[in-house]
């Protein structure tokens, strides 16, 4: 008994330590920046509502100073901050950032603050509260940023004025020693949390934690010599986690993403500017981090950063073509799959991989449809006959009452087609979700959720802030190379989707796996968002009308072009314009009903332009 006692003793010692070591991580987070360089104030300058965007302010004699810790408010309100910055010459080197606090961005990024910097005049990154970072590379020279403010709407419901404080704002080295401990250190304590207290990797890895914090001298933060004990400590967990022996089962393949509704809660020109700051945020990041692999659907959303943004285009169709950047996902919008006609399905079907291929090269192969409402029983027969043969999402693990038994599946459509269905299992709650952060509990939870684990044991995992954009932090990518040394997960890798579900095929496609693939012959239908197939009928009917006018002006067309032999490039341009009005309005948030006001006034301009 004596024994038991202490052993008692010395676990619940450890959970103190732990615990104690989990409060100081809040310090370290902070430790991390060096040589703090304070931003007092700032030249505000209030953007006219008559101006025109993509555009840029410069302070001018309409500018007022701006303090930090002051507060804004606003509803759809811009506002521009201006400051300088000398680099000093003795940070050469050494990796310099800034950090901003300018308001609350909300969750999932679908009320409130975000923004754009410009450095030089240059649109370079976004943000916004969960995008904070700003590095840049200039030793010994002076550099300009200006800031593109957007206050947010309220996120549905009554107008209201949002409040926002400019809470801080500071240039500073980072020291590379202590930002790795930190997040070693938060990552195993989390890790910790969700490791059975039965499991002996708990106790391997608590051991460790523990060990390699006494390392740590804290009696001088910030010091050289509280520098080099992190160093210290790093070096102590890299090489002593590696002598945990432990033979991982699960994998899981890990895409960057930022899911942005077209229409939701804003309006489509917000939208515009979401994927602005969205996918400068995302070259940024992978100026810094070479393995890091992004997805981004919606050949709308292209179409446009092309058209208000050029050199941000060229650059991402540079990473496009590296490999690191996968533009696909088939569809011109997220389509609703219930409302709009078959012949609409082929459109934008049609339409997003002919641009895809048009401009990137790119012949896409599955259909993403992550958000939307529930998919109709012909769209097996419409993906086979338009080259796709996967299909992937997570909403129908929503549906409040009866869950669909599987995750991996074939899915028969109603003349027989079959495509490869796959859900990503990504927990949230009960849930699924294709906004995944990369936390021990989703890391880990996703194979837990998994129905299917005698069919395949290979993972798809989709992370980064989404629903209003924004994707992927510097935070994540850091924890997701450190939760590939710890014990208790899957094995980890970056990997893009196409290839993860080519080994997919592969692996359901053997002789074993046959009789455990499940054949789902039926629509996948969603118990959830009840209503949104009867309200705003105004722009149900006039997406019909258009469906139909638009089939009869193509048959036309096209027996026009047969009787006189000559094809009418302009009249067929003018279809095409058209078409994508009318698919763009099919979005998954538009047509259904779910959106703010604001979106059907939008619209019904939109179906008259038409």
């Amino acid at each position: 008994m004596r024994i038991v006692l202490v052993q008692q003793g010395a676990h619940m010692f450890k959970d103190f330590i732990v615990e104690k070591i989990n409060r100081e991580v809040r310090v370290l987070e902070q430790l991390r920046y060096h040589n703090k360089v304070h931003v007092t104030e700032f030249l505000a300058t209030e953007e006219p509502a008559n101006f025109t965007y993509p555009g840029f302010i410069a302070p001018g004699k309409n500018s007022r100073k701006m303090k930090v810790g002051d507060s804004w408010k606003g509803r759809d309100r811009y506002l521009w901050l201006h400051t300088e910055f000398q680099t000093p010459a003795e940070w050469k080197g050494r990796d310099v950032l800034g950090v901003f606090d300018f308001g609350q961005t909300g969750h999932g990024h679908t009320q409130g603050f975000e923004s754009l910097v410009f450095i030089n005049g240059t649109p370079y990154q976004g943000v916004d509260s969960n995008h904070q970072e700003v590095f840049f590379n200039a030793p010994g020279k002076k550099v300009t940023f200006d800031f593109r403010l957007w206050s947010g709407l309220e996120g549905g419901g009554a107008k209201r004025d949002m409040h926002h404080r400019l809470q801080h704002a500071f240039f500073c080295t980072l020291e590379p020693s202590v930002d790795k401990l930190y997040f070693l250190i938060k990552n195993m304590i989390m890790t910790l949390g969700v490791l059975g207290d039965n499991n002996p990797l708990k106790s391997k890895l608590q051991n460790i934690l523990v060990e390699g914090y006494r390392l740590v001298d804290l009696t001088n933060p910030g010091s050289p010599a509280f520098s080099a004990s992190a160093c210290k400590a790093v070096e102590y967990y890299q090489k002593t986690l590696k002598t945990i022996k432990e033979h991982k089962d699960v994998s899981v393949s890990f895409v960057g993403h930022t899911h942005i509704d077209l229409v939701w809660l804003w309006r489509y020109k917000h939208t515009r500017e979401k994927g602005e700051r969205s996918f400068s945020t995302v070259l940024r990041l992978m100026e810094k981090y070479p393995e890091y692999i992004f997805l981004q659907t919606q050949a709308q959303l292209y179409e446009t950063v092309k058209e208000d943004h050029p050199q941000l285009y060229k650059a991402i169709a540079k990473r496009v073509a590296e490999g690191r950047w996968e533009a696909s996902g088939a569809m011109w919008v997220e389509s609703d799959c219930n409302i709009p006609s078959g012949e609409s399905l082929v459109r934008q079907i049609l339409y997003g991989k002919g641009y895809f291929k048009r401009e990137f090269g790119v012949d896409n192969t599955y259909l993403w449809l992550p958000d939307v409402f529930g998919y109709n029983w012909a769209l097996p027969q419409i993906l086979k006959k338009s080259g796709i043969d996967t299909f992937i999402t997570t909403k129908i693990s929503w549906s409040e009452i009866n869950r669909i038994p599987h995750d991996t599946f074939m899915w028969t459509g109603m003349d027989g087609s079959q495509v490869l269905t796959h859900f990503i299992t990504t927990p949230i709650g009960r849930r699924y979700t294709y906004n995944g952060m990369i936390q021990p509990d989703q890391v880990g939870g996703i194979w837990n959720m998994y129905q299917d684990k005698a069919l395949n044991r290979d993972l798809l995992f989709c992370y980064g802030f989404g629903d209003g954009g924004g994707g992927v932090n510097r935070d994540m990518l850091e924890s997701l190379k450190t939760l590939s040394q710890l014990p208790g997960l899957p094995a980890l890798k970056t990997e893009r989707v196409d290839t993860y579900l080519k080994r997919l095929h592969k692996t359901v496609s053997k002789n074993e796996s046959q009789r455990l693939l499940h054949n789902w012959n039926r629509e996948l239908y969603l118990e959830y968002h009840r209503g949104t197939y009867t309200s705003q009928a105004y722009t149900k009917k006039m997406n019909r009308k258009l469906e139909l006018l638009y089939r009869n002006a193509e048959i036309m067309q096209s027996l026009t072009a047969l009787k006189t032999k000559q094809w009418d490039s302009n009249a067929w341009a003018d279809l095409c314009k058209g078409w994508k009005l009318i698919l763009l309005a099919q979005f998954h948030d538009t047509i259904p009903g779910s959106s703010i006001t604001e979106v059907y006034e939008d619209t019904a301009k939109d179906h008259h332009a038409a």
